[in-house]
C-alpha cells in the first residue's frame, strides 16, 4: 500500500444535528495517525444548519472530508443509508463510524485500533469503552460496557449484548465484514448497529480495549432513545421494535445455519423481559424464561419493580 492510499474510511450520518455536528467532525479530523483516512459525511436533508457546517469542514479539509448532502430525506423512503450511499464508495480497508451527535475524545483512537488490526488479521474488529452523556440532565452518565479488562468478544457475546453492547462510535472493523449488509437479517432489523455487530462477529473475533475513547449522547431529540423510551406511545413503539428485532434474529439464525439457535432464543426472551420490565408489565414479565430462571429473591425484586412502576 502506498502512502497515498486511504487505510480507514470514517462514516458519519447526520440529520438536524447542528448543535453537535461540529464537535463530531472536529474530533474526527483531529485524529493523529501515520496513515491516510477519509471521512464520508451523509446529511439526510437537514432543515437546520447541519449541512452548512458539513460544507465548511469539506472546504477546510478537502483531502479528508467527502460530503453527501441529500435534498430529499432518504431515511423516510426506506432502505439502509450506509448500504445505498456510503459503503459502495468507501476506499478504506477499515471502517470506523461516528454518528453526528456523538464524538471521539481521544486523538489517538484510530491509530491504536488500526495498529491492533494490522497486527492481528484473525480479528474482524476492535472496540472500546464509551462514555454516555445524558442530554436531558446535561451530565455525563455511566460508561459501557461495564468491563474494565482488555479481552475478546465472541459471537455469542455480541448476540446476547445486543446493539447496545458496545457503542457504534467505538468500532473499527474490516470492510469485508460488510458482506452481510445485503442479507435478510440486516434488512429486517429496525436499527443499524446490531446487524452490523452481528456481521462483524461472524467474520472473526472482536477485541475490546477498556479505555474511554468516545462519547455517546442519549436522549437527543429525535434519537432512538427519545422516540422509544418516553412519551405516551413509547410502549407501542417498543413492541414494534422488539417484533422486528425478533424477525431479524431469526433470519440471522438461518444465515448462520442455526449454529447459535440457543443463544438467539435466549436473546429474544431477554428482549421480551426487558420490554416488560421497563414498562412494569408484571403479568407478561412472568411468562418469560428469563424471569422463570431467576432465584426466589430475584422474582420478588421483579414483582416489587413492576408494582413500583405504577406509582
Amino acid at each position: 500500500m502506498s502512502e497515498n492510499d486511504v487505510l480507514v474510511t470514517v462514516v458519519t450520518l447526520a440529520f438536524n444535528q447542528e448543535k453537535y455536528i461540529r464537535q463530531c467532525l472536529e474530533s474526527i479530523v483531529s485524529q493523529k495517525t501515520t496513515f491516510r483516512f477519509e471521512l464520508i459525511v451523509h446529511d439526510d436533508a437537514s432543515s437546520d444548519n447541519t449541512a452548512n457546517i458539513i460544507r465548511e469542514y469539506q472546504q477546510k479539509y478537502p483531502s479528508i472530508v467527502k460530503a453527501i448532502l441529500q435534498e430529499e430525506n432518504q431515511y423516510s423512503k426506506g432502505g439502509k443509508i450506509g448500504a445505498r450511499f456510503i459503503y459502495p464508495i468507501a476506499k478504506g480497508k477499515y471502517i470506523a463510524e461516528c454518528e453526528g451527535d456523538d464524538y471521539w475524545c481521544d486523538p489517538n483512537k484510530l491509530q491504536k485500533q488500526v495498529d491492533f488490526l494490522e497486527q492481528h488479521p484473525e480479528y474482524s474488529a476492535c472496540v472500546h469503552k464509551c462514555r454516555k452523556f445524558n442530554c436531558q440532565t446535561d451530565q455525563f452518565a455511566e460508561s459501557f460496557p461495564h468491563i474494565n479488562a482488555e479481552q475478546d468478544f465472541s459471537t455469542e457475546d455480541v448476540i446476547l449484548g445486543g446493539g447496545g453492547f458496545f457503542g457504534t462510535n467505538t468500532i473499527v472493523y474490516r470492510q469485508d465484514a460488510l458482506q452481510g449488509a445485503q442479507e435478510r437479517y440486516w434488512q429486517l432489523s429496525p436499527v443499524g448497529d446490531f446487524p452490523l455487530a452481528l456481521s462483524i462477529a461472524k467474520r472473526g473475533k472482536i477485541h475490546y480495549f477498556p479505555e474511554e475513547m468516545s462519547v455517546y449522547r442519549i436522549f437527543v431529540k429525535g434519537s432512538w432513545s427519545s422516540r422509544t423510551m418516553v412519551g405516551p406511545e413509547a410502549y407501542k413503539k417498543r413492541i414494534t421494535h422488539i417484533s422486528k428485532m425478533r424477525e431479524s434474529l431469526k433470519a440471522y439464525d438461518e444465515y448462520t445455519d442455526k449454529k447459535y439457535t440457543d443463544v438467539i432464543q435466549e436473546k429474544i426472551d431477554l428482549n421480551d423481559f426487558n420490554l416488560y420490565w421497563d414498562f412494569g408489565k408484571w403479568t407478561l414479565l412472568k411468562t418469560t424464561s428469563h424471569y422463570k430462571q431467576r432465584s426466589f429473591i430475584g422474582k420478588l425484586k421483579a414483582a416489587y419493580h413492576c408494582i413500583k412502576a405504577h406509582f
